[in-house]
């Protein structure tokens, strides 16, 4: 009997675990997809009250975090890249360093740590905003006022996430990039600066287009998450650093699930 048990809890967890996390994402997809159309049917093109809570959002999620963001490149600069090209140019793969720095600055590295700063920074943040708000009233007095809370909360931060997450990454993998090359250029061979014009003859349409579809994929599912989990607050204030918790450990997982899938679909 005790056997019988042990076997049916076994069994029963990866089924109770793939039925909840199949239910997460479809409440996930489904809840930004109302939020984006109610924010499409309530704006219009260059109405800029439309857009506020928008362009207020990319201020505090780009334009804030740039020091941040410069630190990280400088030194993502020359943690990577020059030990990258120093490493290759010392064992003769001079050939390869183009196609090396395009993978993994631009496309892996780059996104990724971009994607943990989004995450650590303006993820809990979101949680914690909304799950105040939730707690305090706040949001059940727009409600009562007629206020569409998709559009004038949830869908702003989808949307300037997503704008934000390409942003911060185009500037953090120049940062990188031009820092390292130059520094090889300075303490290893000059000819390293030819780096500088091979990465930009490197970048096909189709890698700038899988840059783009990826730090947009990024942003908007980290915002999403995050909104989401912030809405989830209800009674307690103990739930509000209990679902930020969540969030960047489910933002977290997330990233890397894309990043395999990405990955896979690239081979």
């Amino acid at each position: 009997m005790k056997t019988n048990s042990i076997s049916a809890l076994l069994t029963g967890l990866p089924g109770r675990f793939l039925i909840q996390t199949s239910l997460y994402v479809i409440n996930l997809a489904t809840f930004s997809t109302l939020a984006l159309r109610d924010w499409y049917s309530n704006n219009r093109i260059f109405n800029k009250k439309s857009y506020s809570s928008m362009v207020a959002q990319i201020i505090f999620t780009g334009i804030d975090a740039l020091p941040t963001i410069t630190l990280l490149g400088l030194a993502a600069g020359f943690v990577f890249t020059f030990r990258l090209i120093s490493v290759l140019d010392s064992i003769g793969a001079a050939d390869e360093i183009v196609n090396l720095l395009v993978n993994i600055i631009c496309l892996g590295i780059g996104p990724f740590l971009a994607a943990i700063i989004l995450i650590s920074r303006t993820g809990s943040a979101i949680v914690v905003d909304l799950g105040n708000m939730k707690l305090h009233g706040e949001i059940k007095g727009l409600e009562m006022l007629g206020i569409n809370i998709n559009n004038y909360l949830i869908a702003p931060r989808l949307i300037g996430c997503a704008i934000s997450q390409l942003a911060i990454t185009v500037y953090f993998t120049f940062i990188a990039l031009i820092f390292g090359i130059t520094l090889s250029g300075l303490m290893v061979s000059t000819s390293h600066f030819n780096f500088l014009y091979e990465i930009g003859t490197a970048f096909t349409p189709f890698l700038v287009m899988i840059f783009v579809i990826k730090n947009l994929l990024y942003g908007y599912v980290i915002a999403t998450i995050s909104c989401y989990n912030g809405l989830r607050v209800h009674t307690s204030p103990t739930e509000v650093p209990q679902q930020a918790t969540r969030a960047i450990v489910n933002c977290l997982v997330a990233i890397f699930v894309i990043e395999g899938l990405l990955a896979l679909a690239l081979l």
